[in-house]
């Protein structure tokens, strides 16, 4: 099954694909949907979000259940770089129910290029993307270039992401991935808009790593998810 990606899935695979795919994306949103009703989310620098046309948003791959978890809609453009294994159908079907409007559908061995070029094109004409830049293999919290280089290309800021959360499970995985404790506040912290120069390419390289780092914020935020 290795060698499948969603685009070759041989038709008589297809009925248990497509029940594969559409019957974990639903699970996948109503667990996020748990948890967002059982946990008070705060988002702070919101305004470094709507001080600029488009953004992309960067955080470390460990924090994506928080990212899915907080933000449940997409209603503006967006595209995402997307690892186009069989697999990884469900997330690809959950992205879709959550707004995004276009996937680009690529990685390392699999049309990665194309895919980049694509999200690329769309930053230009004003759409949004993110990135997890230590994905999706690892090593964990080691920044790759992509973010940076797509900033560089199309002058559209970086909004590095970060938390602060209470305790928090973690899963066995490359990444450990985790989640909030159930009845507990996490805050979502959006970063300053950072634009990446050929000037400035190595600072910005480490700016972004810090500041996707988690934060020990004494603000609340507001509990209203920002407009994405």
């Amino acid at each position: 099954m290795s060698k499948y990606t969603v685009h070759n899935i041989p038709f008589y695979l297809q009925p248990f694909f497509q029940l594969f795919g559409w019957g974990s994306a639903f699970a996948y949103c109503i667990h996020n949907f748990i948890f967002r009703s059982l946990c008070r989310i705060e988002y702070i620098g919101t305004e470094h979000i709507d001080s600029v046309p488009n953004h992309i948003f960067s955080l470390w791959h460990e924090n994506l259940p928080l990212y899915f978890i907080a933000h449940p809609t997409f209603k503006k453009p967006n595209i995402w770089l997307t690892f186009p294994l069989w697999y990884m159908y469900p997330i690809h079907i959950m992205k879709k129910l959550i707004g995004v409007k276009e996937l680009a559908y690529g990685a390392s061995g699999h049309d990665g290029q194309k895919a980049l070029a694509l999200v690329v094109q769309r930053l230009t004409e004003g759409w949004s993307t993110f990135l997890s830049p230590d994905g999706p293999r690892g090593p964990i919290r080691e920044l790759k270039n992509g973010v940076l280089v797509m900033s560089l290309k199309t002058g559209t800021p970086i909004i590095p992401m970060s938390f602060e959360v209470a305790g928090n499970w973690r899963m066995n995985t490359w990444d450990k991935k985790r989640y909030p404790p159930l009845f507990s506040t996490f805050k979502v912290i959006y970063g300053k808009p950072i634009i990446v120069t050929a000037e400035n390419f190595e600072s910005m390289k480490i700016l972004v790593s810090t500041e996707m780092n988690d934060k020990v914020v004494s603000i609340k935020g507001t509990t209203t998810p920002p407009n994405i």
